[in-house]
Protein backbone atom coordinates (compact mmCIF):
# COMPACT_ATOMS: atom_id res chain seq x y z
CA UNK A 1 0.00 0.00 0.00
CA UNK A 2 1.70 3.46 -1.15
CA UNK A 3 2.28 5.58 1.96
CA UNK A 4 -0.27 8.23 2.09
CA UNK A 5 1.14 12.17 1.64
CA UNK A 6 0.55 14.83 3.82
CA UNK A 7 -0.65 17.77 1.69
CA UNK A 8 -2.04 20.12 4.63
CA UNK A 9 -0.27 23.49 6.21
CA UNK A 10 2.07 23.10 8.63
CA UNK A 11 3.83 26.40 9.19
CA UNK A 12 0.97 28.55 10.69
CA UNK A 13 1.19 25.68 14.01
CA UNK A 14 3.81 23.44 13.91
CA UNK A 15 3.86 22.31 17.09
CA UNK A 16 -0.16 21.32 17.35
CA UNK A 17 1.08 19.60 13.89
CA UNK A 18 3.98 18.15 15.27
CA UNK A 19 1.56 16.89 18.48
CA UNK A 20 -1.64 15.52 16.59
CA UNK A 21 -0.06 14.92 13.00
CA UNK A 22 0.82 11.48 11.23
CA UNK A 23 4.60 10.44 10.45
CA UNK A 24 3.80 12.44 6.86
CA UNK A 25 3.34 15.88 8.85
CA UNK A 26 6.28 14.84 10.99
CA UNK A 27 8.55 14.30 7.74
CA UNK A 28 7.14 17.35 6.04
CA UNK A 29 8.25 19.89 8.80
CA UNK A 30 11.70 18.13 9.05
CA UNK A 31 12.09 18.41 5.66
CA UNK A 32 11.52 22.15 5.61
CA UNK A 33 13.36 22.67 9.04
CA UNK A 34 16.47 21.43 7.59
CA UNK A 35 15.96 23.21 4.41
CA UNK A 36 16.08 26.02 6.23
CA UNK A 37 18.83 25.33 8.55
CA UNK A 38 20.91 24.25 5.68
CA UNK A 39 20.66 26.89 3.52
CA UNK A 40 21.42 24.46 0.14
CA UNK A 41 19.35 23.12 -2.24
CA UNK A 42 17.63 19.87 -1.11
CA UNK A 43 19.12 18.82 -4.58
CA UNK A 44 22.88 19.35 -4.01
CA UNK A 45 24.94 16.50 -2.99
CA UNK A 46 26.04 18.63 0.44
CA UNK A 47 22.23 18.82 1.26
CA UNK A 48 21.84 14.67 1.35
CA UNK A 49 25.39 14.41 2.99
CA UNK A 50 24.42 16.28 6.01
CA UNK A 51 20.61 15.14 6.30
CA UNK A 52 22.02 11.57 6.06
CA UNK A 53 25.05 12.17 8.78
CA UNK A 54 21.94 14.43 11.21
CA UNK A 55 19.61 11.75 10.63
CA UNK A 56 22.33 8.61 11.42
CA UNK A 57 23.44 10.62 14.28
CA UNK A 58 19.67 11.67 15.72
CA UNK A 59 17.94 8.03 15.45
CA UNK A 60 15.29 9.82 13.00
CA UNK A 61 14.57 6.54 11.29
CA UNK A 62 13.38 5.17 14.47
CA UNK A 63 11.42 8.00 15.13
CA UNK A 64 10.24 8.45 12.28
CA UNK A 65 9.11 4.55 11.88
CA UNK A 66 7.34 4.81 15.87
CA UNK A 67 5.91 8.34 15.32
CA UNK A 68 2.12 7.22 14.89
CA UNK A 69 2.20 5.17 18.40
CA UNK A 70 4.36 8.30 20.37
CA UNK A 71 2.74 10.25 22.90
CA UNK A 72 2.81 14.12 22.41
CA UNK A 73 5.53 14.48 25.38
CA UNK A 74 7.71 11.83 23.36
CA UNK A 75 6.99 13.28 20.19
CA UNK A 76 8.24 16.75 21.68
CA UNK A 77 11.46 14.76 23.35
CA UNK A 78 12.34 13.46 19.84
CA UNK A 79 12.21 17.16 17.96
CA UNK A 80 14.36 18.88 20.16
CA UNK A 81 16.88 15.94 20.24
CA UNK A 82 16.67 16.32 16.38
CA UNK A 83 17.25 19.81 16.14
CA UNK A 84 20.04 19.55 18.74
CA UNK A 85 21.44 16.96 17.07
CA UNK A 86 21.21 18.91 13.51
CA UNK A 87 22.74 21.98 15.29
CA UNK A 88 25.60 20.39 16.73
CA UNK A 89 26.99 18.90 13.10
CA UNK A 90 25.96 22.16 11.50
CA UNK A 91 28.07 24.08 14.48
CA UNK A 92 31.24 21.12 13.46
CA UNK A 93 30.25 20.76 9.88
CA UNK A 94 28.76 23.72 8.64
CA UNK A 95 30.84 25.79 7.36
CA UNK A 96 33.40 23.07 5.86
CA UNK A 97 33.56 21.28 2.56
CA UNK A 98 31.76 17.91 3.13
CA UNK A 99 33.76 16.05 0.25
CA UNK A 100 30.55 15.54 -1.60
CA UNK A 101 31.94 16.13 -5.38
CA UNK A 102 29.79 18.18 -6.94
CA UNK A 103 32.30 20.91 -7.72
CA UNK A 104 34.75 17.84 -8.50
CA UNK A 105 32.47 16.79 -11.22
CA UNK A 106 31.48 20.14 -12.64
CA UNK A 107 34.86 21.27 -14.22
CA UNK A 108 38.48 21.01 -12.50
CA UNK A 109 40.51 23.63 -11.49
CA UNK A 110 42.12 26.28 -13.01
CA UNK A 111 45.65 26.64 -11.48
CA UNK A 112 46.86 29.59 -9.82
CA UNK A 113 49.93 30.82 -8.23
CA UNK A 114 50.64 29.08 -4.85
CA UNK A 115 50.34 25.98 -7.52
CA UNK A 116 53.08 26.49 -8.22
CA UNK A 117 54.65 24.40 -5.17
CA UNK A 118 52.38 21.26 -6.43
CA UNK A 119 54.75 20.90 -9.36
CA UNK A 120 57.47 21.13 -7.12
CA UNK A 121 56.78 18.95 -5.09
CA UNK A 122 55.32 16.61 -7.68
CA UNK A 123 52.43 16.50 -6.36
CA UNK A 124 51.18 17.36 -10.44
CA UNK A 125 53.49 16.60 -13.04
CA UNK A 126 53.05 17.52 -16.73
CA UNK A 127 50.37 14.54 -17.56
CA UNK A 128 48.19 16.38 -14.78
CA UNK A 129 47.57 19.34 -16.39
CA UNK A 130 47.13 21.00 -19.81
CA UNK A 131 47.24 24.40 -21.26
CA UNK A 132 44.67 26.59 -22.41
CA UNK A 133 45.87 29.42 -24.55
CA UNK A 134 44.55 32.99 -24.84
CA UNK A 135 42.36 32.73 -27.57
CA UNK A 136 40.40 29.43 -27.02
CA UNK A 137 36.98 28.86 -26.00
CA UNK A 138 36.33 27.49 -22.66
CA UNK A 139 33.25 26.34 -20.63
CA UNK A 140 32.57 28.40 -17.16
CA UNK A 141 30.90 26.42 -14.16
CA UNK A 142 27.54 27.80 -15.27
CA UNK A 143 28.01 26.30 -19.18
CA UNK A 144 28.81 29.51 -20.79
CA UNK A 145 31.59 29.13 -23.43
CA UNK A 146 33.42 31.81 -24.15
CA UNK A 147 36.89 32.74 -25.82
CA UNK A 148 39.65 33.08 -23.28
CA UNK A 149 41.38 36.63 -22.82
CA UNK A 150 44.32 34.61 -20.83
CA UNK A 151 46.22 31.42 -21.20
CA UNK A 152 45.21 29.01 -17.56
CA UNK A 153 46.27 25.88 -17.04
CA UNK A 154 43.85 23.13 -15.68
CA UNK A 155 44.09 20.18 -14.22
CA UNK A 156 42.95 17.07 -16.61
CA UNK A 157 39.21 16.19 -17.05
CA UNK A 158 38.18 12.58 -17.10
CA UNK A 159 37.44 11.47 -21.01
CA UNK A 160 34.16 12.40 -22.18
CA UNK A 161 33.67 14.77 -19.28
CA UNK A 162 33.93 17.83 -17.22
CA UNK A 163 34.72 15.58 -14.01
CA UNK A 164 38.09 16.37 -12.26
CA UNK A 165 41.04 14.01 -13.14
CA UNK A 166 41.60 13.41 -9.57
CA UNK A 167 38.09 12.99 -8.39
CA UNK A 168 36.96 8.79 -7.86
CA UNK A 169 33.40 9.17 -8.38
CA UNK A 170 32.62 5.61 -6.72
CA UNK A 171 33.61 6.45 -3.61
CA UNK A 172 33.33 10.51 -3.45
CA UNK A 173 37.13 11.19 -2.70
CA UNK A 174 39.64 13.06 -4.17
CA UNK A 175 43.23 11.87 -4.74
CA UNK A 176 45.17 14.91 -3.76
CA UNK A 177 42.85 16.40 -1.17
CA UNK A 178 45.32 17.12 1.32
CA UNK A 179 47.16 19.15 -1.29
CA UNK A 180 44.44 20.14 -3.32
CA UNK A 181 44.95 23.15 -6.00
CA UNK A 182 44.22 26.63 -4.64
CA UNK A 183 40.89 26.93 -6.86
CA UNK A 184 39.73 24.05 -4.70
CA UNK A 185 40.39 25.01 -1.18
CA UNK A 186 38.47 28.44 -2.25
CA UNK A 187 35.34 26.65 -2.90
CA UNK A 188 32.81 27.59 -0.77
CA UNK A 189 29.26 26.28 -1.63
CA UNK A 190 27.64 26.67 2.08
CA UNK A 191 28.16 30.58 1.73
CA UNK A 192 28.95 33.48 -0.19
CA UNK A 193 30.93 32.66 -3.55
CA UNK A 194 34.78 32.69 -3.72
CA UNK A 195 35.62 35.91 -5.65
CA UNK A 196 36.88 34.98 -8.82
CA UNK A 197 40.73 35.05 -9.43
CA UNK A 198 42.15 37.80 -11.23
CA UNK A 199 44.07 37.34 -14.53
CA UNK A 200 47.73 38.35 -11.91
CA UNK A 201 46.98 35.25 -9.69
CA UNK A 202 47.25 32.68 -12.65
CA UNK A 203 49.59 30.24 -13.08
CA UNK A 204 51.24 30.10 -16.47
CA UNK A 205 53.79 28.43 -18.60
CA UNK A 206 55.91 30.95 -17.93
CA UNK A 207 56.24 30.34 -14.45
CA UNK A 208 57.01 27.03 -14.80
CA UNK A 209 59.05 26.79 -17.82
CA UNK A 210 60.87 30.31 -17.72
CA UNK A 211 64.05 28.84 -16.64
CA UNK A 212 64.46 25.99 -19.03
CA UNK A 213 65.55 27.74 -22.13
CA UNK A 214 65.44 24.95 -24.76
CA UNK A 215 61.41 24.40 -23.75
CA UNK A 216 60.77 28.09 -23.40
CA UNK A 217 61.77 28.78 -26.75
CA UNK A 218 59.96 26.35 -28.10
CA UNK A 219 56.61 27.20 -25.92
CA UNK A 220 57.30 31.38 -27.45
CA UNK A 221 57.79 30.06 -31.19
CA UNK A 222 54.80 27.81 -31.07
CA UNK A 223 52.95 30.95 -29.87
CA UNK A 224 54.03 33.00 -32.31
CA UNK A 225 53.39 30.59 -35.07
CA UNK A 226 50.27 29.40 -34.05
CA UNK A 227 48.62 31.97 -32.19
CA UNK A 228 44.97 31.17 -31.80
CA UNK A 229 43.05 34.00 -32.56
CA UNK A 230 45.86 34.39 -35.64
CA UNK A 231 44.81 31.32 -36.78
CA UNK A 232 40.89 32.02 -36.01
CA UNK A 233 41.47 35.41 -38.66
CA UNK A 234 43.21 33.16 -41.06
CA UNK A 235 40.49 30.82 -41.37
CA UNK A 236 37.81 33.36 -41.76
CA UNK A 237 40.00 34.89 -44.59
CA UNK A 238 40.03 31.72 -46.14
CA UNK A 239 36.41 31.03 -45.96
CA UNK A 240 36.02 34.54 -47.33
CA UNK A 241 37.89 33.40 -50.25
CA UNK A 242 40.88 35.28 -49.92
CA UNK A 243 43.64 32.38 -50.70
CA UNK A 244 46.88 34.02 -49.52
CA UNK A 245 45.79 32.91 -45.90
CA UNK A 246 45.83 29.18 -46.89
CA UNK A 247 49.63 29.25 -46.93
CA UNK A 248 50.32 30.55 -43.17
CA UNK A 249 47.08 28.45 -41.65
CA UNK A 250 48.18 25.39 -43.27
CA UNK A 251 52.33 26.34 -42.27
CA UNK A 252 50.89 26.91 -38.28
CA UNK A 253 48.89 23.55 -38.25
CA UNK A 254 51.81 21.51 -39.62
CA UNK A 255 54.54 23.49 -37.09
CA UNK A 256 51.85 22.35 -34.65
CA UNK A 257 51.72 18.49 -35.45
CA UNK A 258 55.65 17.93 -36.60
CA UNK A 259 56.56 19.61 -33.07
CA UNK A 260 54.07 17.85 -30.90
CA UNK A 261 55.96 14.19 -33.06
CA UNK A 262 59.40 15.54 -32.27
CA UNK A 263 58.65 16.06 -28.28
CA UNK A 264 57.28 12.54 -28.33
CA UNK A 265 59.96 10.67 -30.75
CA UNK A 266 63.17 12.53 -29.82
CA UNK A 267 61.97 13.91 -26.09
CA UNK A 268 60.37 11.11 -25.57
CA UNK A 269 57.45 13.21 -23.66
CA UNK A 270 54.10 11.90 -23.78
CA UNK A 271 51.28 13.38 -25.64
CA UNK A 272 49.72 14.74 -22.64
CA UNK A 273 52.96 16.51 -21.78
CA UNK A 274 52.85 18.19 -25.18
CA UNK A 275 49.53 19.78 -24.20
CA UNK A 276 50.87 21.16 -21.36
CA UNK A 277 54.17 22.72 -23.10
CA UNK A 278 51.99 23.68 -26.58
CA UNK A 279 48.68 23.94 -25.19
CA UNK A 280 46.06 21.23 -26.92
CA UNK A 281 46.59 20.33 -30.75
CA UNK A 282 45.74 23.19 -33.38
CA UNK A 283 43.54 20.86 -34.62
CA UNK A 284 41.29 20.46 -31.76
CA UNK A 285 41.08 24.21 -31.89
CA UNK A 286 40.02 24.68 -35.65
CA UNK A 287 37.31 21.81 -34.89
CA UNK A 288 35.97 24.31 -32.07
CA UNK A 289 35.64 26.59 -34.97
CA UNK A 290 33.53 24.08 -37.39
CA UNK A 291 36.45 22.75 -39.48
CA UNK A 292 38.21 19.04 -39.43
CA UNK A 293 41.64 19.46 -40.28
CA UNK A 294 41.95 15.78 -41.45
CA UNK A 295 46.03 14.68 -41.94
CA UNK A 296 46.27 12.55 -45.16
CA UNK A 297 48.75 9.75 -45.84
CA UNK A 298 50.92 11.76 -47.50
CA UNK A 299 51.39 13.91 -43.88
CA UNK A 300 49.68 16.85 -45.33
CA UNK A 301 46.62 18.63 -43.78
CA UNK A 302 43.40 19.48 -45.53
CA UNK A 303 40.22 21.01 -43.94
CA UNK A 304 36.48 19.93 -44.25
CA UNK A 305 33.83 21.71 -42.79
CA UNK A 306 32.66 19.73 -39.42
CA UNK A 307 29.44 18.43 -40.94
CA UNK A 308 31.12 16.84 -43.98
CA UNK A 309 33.12 14.73 -42.05
CA UNK A 310 30.62 12.85 -40.10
Amino acid sequence: MAEKKFMGKIHEEPWEALAKGPREVFGKIWQDYLSEVLQVSPQSERYKILRREIEQAAGFKEVYDSWNTLSPESRAVAWRRLMTVSRNQLLERGASCVRCGQCCEQGSPTLLGPDLGLFQREVLNWNDVYTLRSGEPATSREGKVTPLTEERLKVREVPGSRQCWFYLAANQSCRIYEDRPEQCRRQNCWGEPAPASGPEELLQRVHLFAAVPEIWELIREHQERCDCAKVAALLSDLGAGREAAGDPLFEALHFDHYLRQMLIGDWELTPEATDLILGRPLADFLRTLGVNAILTPEGVFRLEPLQASA
